[in-house]
């Protein structure tokens, strides 16, 4: 089991982030052009690919959504011990 899901933030290319579990790229923060919030996703976490896209206003915003979510996934599928649940 595992205490905390330790993602790190790769820059991609010009506001870019990719969220890394290790060598797995687990979700996307952008912000587009003209933009002024950020756009976040996670995809293949569980699997599957989606391509729906979240809002937030910022950067760090985007990224704590990020890490809440595959934390969710992870303490759904019991892999995650401890912290609040949702």
């Amino acid at each position: 089991m595992l205490q905390e899901i330790p993602l790190t933030w790769t820059p991609i290319r010009n506001r870019s982030f990719a969220g890394m579990l290790g060598q797995h790229q687990l979700a996307y923060v952008l912000q587009h052009d003209g933009q002024t919030n950020w756009t976040w996703m996670v995809s293949g976490c569980n699997g599957t690919i989606r391509y729906d896209f979240q809002s937030a206003d910022t950067l760090d915003e985007a990224k704590a959504a990020v890490q809440a979510s595959v934390e969710q996934w992870f303490r759904q599928a019991g892999l995650l011990t401890g912290g609040a649940a949702p």
